[in-house]
C-alpha cells in the first residue's frame, strides 16, 4: 500500500502537465512577453487580468457550457471593449480573434472534460454533415490556384466556415436543452435592447470620447448629409441595423405567442427598441429583414387574424414609403424611403459595380479564392486586388468561391430551412412552434439582407445565425418528445 501511494504521489512540478494549468501558463507567459516587447500598459492590464483568466479557465473546464455562453456575449461586446481600451490606453489588440480563441478553448474543454464517455454520437445528424461539407469546401479553397494570400484565406475563412462549423457542433453538444433556447433569446434580445438604447444616446446626446475616435476612419460612411448613421456598440452602422432588425423580428414573433406575462413584456420592449434601433442606423438594407421575416411568419403563423392584420399593416407601411412623401422631412423616414428608389445613385452604383465584376466571376467557377475580395482582399492584396469594392454579400461570396460555391452555400441554407418548414407542418407542440418559426424567419431575413451588404459574415450575426441553425435542428428531437443528453464534465 505504501509503495502504491508513493507511485501515485504527484510532485509540484507534475502540475504543469495538467492541460488547464499548462494552457493557462502558456497564455500568461505569451501575454506578458508581448507586453514587455510592445507596450508597458499591456503589462499592467495583463497582471491585473491574469488571476481572473486563470479562474475563468478553471471554471470553463469544470463547465464547458460557460464557454459557449461566453462566445455569445463576447461577439456582441468585443467591438465596444476594443474601442474603449484603445481610446484610453492606445492599446490596440485583435479582439476579433477572441471569438476564435473562445470557440477553440470551449472545444478543448469539451474534449478534455468530457473524455471518451461524452455523447458524441448526437453529432451524427444531417445538420452536422451538411455543415461539414460546406466547411470542407471552404477549407479546400486554401488550394485555389487563383488565391494570392494564404494569410488572407485564414482570416476570411473563419466567418465563412469555421465559426458556423464550431458553433453548430458546440451548441448541439452543450446548449441542447429547452431552457438554453430561452436563454439564447433573452441574451440576444437583451443585448440588442442595450444596443438600441446605446444608439439612441449617440443620436440624441452625442458620441462618447471612445466613439468619436472609433468613427474617425469611417466618417465618410457614418455621416451622411450631416446626419449620423448610428452604429451603437457594433462594428459599423450596417451591422447595427441588420442585427437590430434580426432581433426585432424574433422578439416580434415571440411577443405575439408568449403566454408568460413578464416574458411577453420583455419581448414587446425588445420588438419596439430593436425596430427603433434599426431605423436610426440608416441602413436601408435592414428593412428587408422585417419584410421578409415577418412575411414568412404571416404565412406560417396558424393565426388567421394575425395574418390578415399583419398583411394589412405591412401593405399600408409599404404604400406610405413607396407611393407617398409622408414624413419626408424626417431624416430617418427619408433614408428608409430611398431603399425603394431604383433611381437612387447608391443603388445604381451597386448595379454598375456588380456588372463590372460579372466578367471576372464568369471565367472562374471556383472563384478567385477566399480572402481576395472585400475587406481582407483590400488589406492583404492592396492595389493588386482585382476585386476591390465588391458590393453585396453574394457578389463577394461568388467572387471568392465562384458560382459553384454560391450554389452550394444556398443549397446548404435552403435544405435546412426547407426540412424545418416541412417539420412545422406536423408540429403539434404550440409552445415550441413559435420559437422554431421565429428562428427560421430571422434566418430568412438575414439571407435576404445579405444581398445588399455582407452582414452574415460579420459578428454578431455570424454567430447568432449559426446558433439558430443548431436550435432549429435540435427542435426536431424535441418535437418527437426526445431529449438530448446534458453534457457532464469529468474535470
Amino acid at each position: 500500500m505504501r509503495l502504491r501511494n508513493l507511485i501515485h504521489t504527484r510532485t509540484g512540478a507534475d502540475t504543469i502537465y495538467t492541460p488547464l494549468i499548462l494552457i493557462g501558463l502558456c497564455l500568461g507567459i505569451f501575454v506578458i512577453t508581448k507586453g514587455v516587447l510592445w507596450n508597458w500598459k499591456l503589462i499592467v492590464i495583463a497582471l491585473i487580468a491574469l488571476p481572473s483568466v486563470f479562474f475563468y479557465l478553471y471554471k470553463i473546464f469544470q463547465n464547458p457550457r460557460l464557454g459557449m455562453w461566453s462566445v455569445l456575449v463576447y461577439c456582441f461586446v468585443w467591438s465596444l471593449i476594443a474601442r474603449y481600451l484603445f481610446a484610453y490606453t492606445r492599446v490596440s489588440l485583435p479582439f476579433g480573434l477572441g471569438v476564435d480563441g473562445l470557440l477553440f478553448l470551449t472545444l478543448v474543454a469539451v474534449i478534455f472534460s468530457g473524455g471518451a464517455k461524452a455523447k458524441y454520437n448526437i453529432l451524427q445528424n444531417k445538420l452536422v454533415f451538411l455543415t461539414f461539407i460546406w466547411f470542407l469546401f471552404v477549407f479546400l479553397q486554401l488550394f485555389n490556384p487563383q488565391a494570392t494570400s494564404r494569410i488572407a484565406w485564414f482570416y476570411a475563412m473563419r466567418c465563412y466556415g469555421l465559426y458556423i462549423f464550431l458553433t453548430v457542433i458546440l451548441t448541439y453538444m452543450l446548449l441542447n436543452q429547452k431552457k438554453d433556447l430561452d436563454r439564447f433569446f433573452l441574451l440576444f434580445i437583451g443585448f440588442s435592447i442595450f444596443g438600441a438604447f446605446y444608439g439612441a444616446y449617440q443620436l440624441n446626446v452625442g458620441l462618447s470620447y471612445a466613439d468619436s475616435i472609433f468613427i474617425q476612419p469611417k466618417l465618410d460612411r457614418h455621416m451622411l448629409f450631416g446626419k449620423l448613421r448610428v452604429f451603437s456598440f457594433y462594428e459599423n452602422a450596417g451591422q447595427a441595423g441588420v442585427t437590430q432588425a434580426h432581433a426585432g423580428v424574433i422578439a416580434n414573433i415571440l411577443c405575439i405567442h408568449e403566454k408568460r406575462r413578464n416574458y411577453k413584456i420583455f419581448y414587446g420592449i425588445g420588438m419596439l427598441a430593436c425596430y427603433y434601433g434599426m431605423a436610426i442606423s440608416g441602413t436601408r438594407g435592414a428593412l428587408v429583414v422585417p419584410f421578409i421575416g415577418m412575411g414568412a411568419y404571416l404565412v406560417w403563423c396558424r393565426k388567421p387574424l394575425v395574418t390578415i392584420s399583419g398583411i394589412s399593416v405591412g401593405a399600408a407601411l409599404l404604400f406610405l414609403l413607396v407611393f407617398t412623401t409622408l414624413g419626408q422631412s424626417n431624416y430617418t423616414i427619408n433614408r428608409m424611403r430611398t431603399a425603394f428608389d431604383t433611381e437612387d445613385p447608391s443603388f445604381q452604383y451597386r448595379l454598375e459595380a456588380r456588372a463590372h465584376y460579372q466578367e471576372y466571376m464568369e471565367k472562374h467557377p471556383f472563384g478567385w479564392g477566399i480572402g481576395t475580395a472585400g475587406y481582407w482582399g483590400n488589406r492583404f492584396n492592396g492595389e493588386d486586388n482585382v476585386m476591390t469594392g465588391t458590393d453585396g454579400g453574394y457578389v463577394q461570396l461568388q467572387a471568392e468561391v465562384g458560382i459553384i460555391g454560391l450554389y452550394l452555400y444556398w443549397a446548404y441554407y435552403l435544405s435546412i430551412l426547407g426540412m424545418t418548414f416541412l417539420m412545422l407542418f406536423n408540429l403539434k407542440d404550440m409552445e415550441l412552434y413559435p420559437k422554431v418559426l421565429a428562428l427560421c424567419c430571422g434566418i430568412l431575413g438575414l439571407l435576404a439582407a445579405n444581398y445588399g451588404n455582407s452582414v452574415i459574415y460579420q459578428l454578431p450575426s455570424n454567430l447568432t445565425i449559426s446558433m439558430s441553425l443548431a436550435y432549429i435542428w435540435i427542435a426536431r428531437k424535441w418535437a418527437k418528445g426526445e431529449k438530448l443528453p446534458l453534457f457532464k464534465s469529468r474535470f
